[in-house]
């Protein structure tokens, strides 16, 4: 007589964080008059989060001056890290049904055209982490400079199951 044995596999946004080495960082509350999200209905949207390690150092720069396009699209995945971060603390990561808009600012100067390749970083880790709901429409915009001179800031509204 053979037996199997019936092993479930979980395959949530936590578990492929493990699986890619990530965890998140603590959402710290926010210093300033304003909340780090707010929902209304099924929209969750998600204040900016600025490319702050989960030690609290920020990676600060300019792209194409003080800092690489590689150095920008690390900043830019710590970005989607707090992002993240926010949206457990909030709602849960397996209630996203799908990050609706992400918005990506780039500290650089006028001669640096690059931001999506930057801004890039932070959407693939969403879509590697969140799978398809991760998916999102996006903007990628310049910045003469970001609060705590932090090279890199994301903001997102998310669609949330009820």
């Amino acid at each position: 007589m053979t037996t199997t044995t019936n092993t479930t596999t979980t395959n949530t946004a936590l578990d492929r964080l493990r699986r890619l080495g990530l965890t998140l960082p603590p959402a710290a509350a926010p210093k300033y008059a304003y909340e780090a999200t707010t929902r209304l209905g099924e929209l969750l949207f998600v204040s900016g989060q600025i490319s702050r390690a989960g030690d609290g150092t920020v990676v600060t720069g300019t792209a194409g001056d003080s800092a690489t396009v590689a150095e920008a699209v690390e900043a830019a995945r710590i970005c989607a890290l707090n992002l993240l971060a926010r949206i457990h603390a909030s709602v849960g990561l397996d209630n996203v049904a799908q990050i609706l808009k992400l918005n990506g600012y780039v500290a650089s100067g006028p001669e640096f055209t690059d931001q999506p390749t930057v801004i890039d970083g932070a959407s693939m880790l969403l879509r590697d982490v969140l799978g398809e709901a991760g998916r999102h429409a996006r903007t990628a915009l310049p910045a003469p400079v970001l609060p705590a001179r932090a090279l890199v800031e994301i903001e997102a509204i998310v669609a949330v199951r009820t």
